[in-house]
């Protein structure tokens, strides 16, 4: 890298001095006993080490030999002024050693920490952090980027919290609050740096810091936060407000630093308990320029809805319309195919109607694209927004929308694809009242012969559907299993089965003569190149058939707006 384009060059060669005679000064008490002797009660409240203090004189000495005018905040002298009091030319906050106990026990992960500001605290331009065990190298300067070891660095693009890494305090203090996110993420690691902590943030090495002790100061956060800000991160209190830095010379905080993406889901899990009963919420990624509507067509309430959602955004985004609500609104011009949709780049789909309109447009899409549920049907379990809040939920997602990703399955009858659900598939008589004997595996190991007029294999989102009227359970959709219900078992012992969700289920019919049909979300099935439902139509399955059915590539996506519980839309819908 070169010099021209290094962020204040000046200034980052008086870090690295500083850092220099901090790692000479050092050296010798890494380690050691002595390094852990106690001196006296630091400006922080905390107590002051030897090597605490060796590293503070370092640094002192270091700036008292630039000869420059300067107002410096640090954790064991607190505030010193070098030079005119009257001519200041910048204050600096340090922290010579972040770290300490790793420092004392050998652990190479502790540094120096050094921020610049005006002389009032306000406004942080330059940081700097480097390792002092193995010199890695952090540093940004405000508008200019953040790099690491010459490099410039972003943040990670890690965008649900179940695959985080993440780096959290406040176990003793905070245990409700942060034992909620640990149990949530991919991985935790505590290092014991915070500023190197904030670094790794920036570098996408970890995806998330999260410090909810009450403890840090500016002196612990000043130049970590500037080097998140600058390589694409956010970084807030905690309850993401915007940290003031200068009262933090005073007044500790708790401090949330992450990619951005996850942060808000973050601040859910750290700030309010009742978020628990739902899953992993996703933010999607770029800017809405292309929305999509299908519809039912037998509702005037619902096309008017189509011509209201056309007039009101028709000269922000483009629009376009399922073919039937197209043709019926002679709007030809806007018709689109739902399986083509992703194709030409809609970002997200607004489906009028019930649960099924939603049903029957999912399974058009491969890759399903998020679906905005408008009720304009009857229960409403996936079309959550109601009709006189379209408008605004609508304006609120052009805006930038998070998303709910829930599995689907997949169906294959003798080894050929045939087509996906969200809720269920259900494999039934071909002729009503008449029982069949189903055998079923799971993985390849027999799960049993079942005789039942049928069987429901569904996904969570399904469990409050078909296979409850069957008698399952209700499985919330954090939960990754697949029922097994069967439909009026002969045997009072043929009970509902939960399976993990990565299962494969094979299913055959175990009698000669026999045939079942088998239906997918509600839609019976019909070889892919017939679009007809006659029932001649229909795929009739018989004893030399096997079905198989396993998690699909893709899952089913929904726009979110609110944090309702799942619990409480259960106990709303069916009350």
């Amino acid at each position: 890298m070169s010099e021209n384009s290094s962020p204040n060059p000046e200034l980052l060669e008086l870090c690295r001095a500083v850092y220099a005679d901090i790692r000479a000064a050092i050296s010798f008490l890494e380690g050691t006993n002595e390094a852990d002797e106690f001196m006296f009660i630091g400006a922080d409240g905390t107590d002051t080490k030897r090597i605490d203090l060796a590293a503070e004189d370092a640094m002192i000495k270091r700036f008292k030999e630039s000869g420059r005018s300067v107002r410096i905040i640090s954790e064991e002298l607190g505030e010193t002024i070098i030079g005119d009091v009257n001519n200041l030319e910048f204050a600096v906050i340090v922290d010579p050693l972040d770290g300490t106990t790793n420092a004392i026990h050998d652990i190479p992960f502790y540094s120096v920490s050094i921020a610049f500001s005006k002389p009032d605290l306000t406004g942080i331009y330059f940081g700097y952090v480097c390792n002092l065990a193995n010199g890695d190298e952090f540093y940004a300067e405000a508008g200019k980027g953040a790099y690491m070891n010459g490099k410039k660095i972003t943040s990670s693009k890690a965008s649900t919290v179940r695959e985080l890494t993440i780096s959290a305090y406040g176990y003793r203090q905070n245990t409700d609050r942060a034992a909620k996110l640990c149990s949530r993420v991919q991985k935790v690691r505590v290092l014991g740096s915070v500023a190197l902590e904030l670094c790794y943030v920036a570098a996408g090495k970890i995806d998330a810091f999260i410090d909810v002790r009450r403890t840090l100061r500016l002196i612990d956060i000043g130049a970590g936060q500037l080097i998140v800000k600058e390589a694409g991160g956010i970084v807030t209190d905690g309850v993401g407000n915007k940290v003031f830095l200068p009262d933090n010379h005073i007044k500790p905080v708790n401090l949330v630093a992450s990619n951005g993406a996850v942060h808000q889901e973050i601040l859910n899990l750290i700030t309010f308990p009742e978020i628990d009963c739902r899953g992993d919420w996703y933010y999607y990624q770029g800017t809405v320029k292309k929305i999509a509507i299908v519809s039912r067509c037998d509702s005037e309430a619902a096309l008017e809805m189509i011509r209201k959602i056309v007039d009101t955004f028709k000269d922000r985004v483009e629009i376009y319309l399922s073919s039937s609500p197209a043709k019926y609104l002679n709007m030809e011009e806007r018709g689109i195919a739902v399986g083509k949709m992703k194709d030409i780049g809609v970002d997200f789909v607004i489906s009028l109607g019930g649960d099924g309109t939603i049903l029957r447009n999912m399974s058009k899409m491969p890759d399903p694209i998020p679906i905005l549920g408008i009720n304009m049907g009857t229960l409403g379990f996936l079309a959550d927004v109601d009709p006189e809040d379209a408008i605004q939920a609508i304006e609120t997602a052009i805006s930038g929308f998070m998303y709910d990703e829930r599995p689907r399955l997949d169906l294959s009858i003798n080894g050929k694809f045939i087509g996906n659900a969200i809720n269920e598939v259900v494999a039934t008589s071909a002729y009503p009242a008449k029982m069949i004997t189903y055998e079923i595996l799971v993985n390849r190991r027999l799960l049993g012969e079942i005789r039942a007029d049928g069987i429901v294999f569904a996904t969570p989102t399904g469990s409050t559907a078909y296979a409850m009227s069957a008698g399952g359970p209700i499985v919330t959709p954090e939960v990754d299993a697949i029922l097994i219900v069967p439909i009026a078992p002969f045997k009072l012992s043929s009970r509902p089965w939960v399976v993990p969700f990565d299962s494969e289920i094979t299913v055959r019919v175990k009698m000669p003569n026999k045939e079942i049909v088998v239906v997918t979300d509600g839609k019976v099935v019909t070889p892919p190149e017939i679009e007809t439902e006659r029932p001649e139509d229909f795929i009739h399955v018989n004893e030399n058939d096997t079905i198989t059915i396993k998690r699909a590539r893709y899952p089913g996506r929904f726009v979110k707006f609110s944090d309702a519980c799942f619990y409480d839309t259960v106990r709303k819908k069916l009350s």
